[in-house]
């Protein structure tokens, strides 16, 4: 078994944050709890509390456009971008889904004081999953 702990987060991909944040919280009740930016990467990124739940909802939309968030948004259009679990042990997540015939999509990584690894939407069905565990305090982390 993959070993999780909670889902931590869904990720929805947009052109622009600002354009989706009142649906999520004049509608939805969500409350903005952090924001970053990621230059390296080409994202930046909005993190909200769901009202009632442990999971949190997050927002990302590209910076560059040669970013993977510009790269989907052009290949898809705004959506589900990923899924994301922490899990207890991020080599015994890994060799699980090698046990369930799915290599882990470039392996384990390791940055900025997280592990992580993903299922490939090509292997699950449509969805990419992400699974990591913090190594070093965050301060993006759970509460």
């Amino acid at each position: 078994m993959l070993g999780i702990k909670r889902l931590d987060h869904v990720c929805w991909a947009v052109a622009s944050t600002e354009k989706q944040l009142s649906l999520l919280t004049g509608l939805f009740g969500m409350k903005v709890d952090g924001r970053w930016r990621n230059e390296e990467q080409g994202y930046a990124g909005v993190s909200l509390e769901v009202p009632g739940g442990n999971a949190s909802f997050e927002l990302l939309e590209p910076t560059s456009d040669d970013s993977f968030i510009a790269r989907f948004l052009r290949e898809r259009g705004p959506g589900l971008h990923h899924v994301t679990f922490e899990v207890h042990d991020i080599e015994q997540t890994a060799a699980a889904l090698r046990e369930y015939g799915i290599e882990p999509w470039g392996g384990v990584r390791r940055s900025h004081g997280w592990a992580e690894t993903y299922i490939h939407p090509r292997d699950s069905g449509g969805v990419l999953f992400q699974f990591y565990v913090e190594e070093e305090p965050h301060e993006h982390s759970p509460k």
